[in-house]
């Protein structure tokens, strides 16, 4: 089966989002997506556009979403903040 993420973009635009975004509940967001990790760190949550994504310690993720429309929204989004935001 092949991975359809790219791990280390998604920890990536974590950390982007950690650095850029406003604080939000127990978390940050940037974009309309919202990054939060586990108190240990060893998995990092990215949520927003109807859709949730866990990426585990490990590197196995999963994904929550109702329509392939809202996934492909949310990884349009996670490409955008990926491009958009350095430093």
């Amino acid at each position: 089966m092949h991975n359809e993420l790219d791990n280390k973009v998604i920890l990536e635009v974590f950390d982007k989002i950690r650095r850029f975004g406003e604080p939000y509940e127990d978390g940050h967001m940037l974009e309309g997506i919202v990054a939060r990790s586990d108190f240990d760190g060893y998995s990092v949550h990215l949520s927003g556009s109807g859709v949730s994504l866990q990426l585990n310690f490990h590197q196995s993720y999963h994904f929550d979403y109702a329509t392939d429309t809202l996934k492909e929204q949310f990884m349009a989004k996670i490409d955008y903040i990926h491009r958009h935001f350095n430093g």
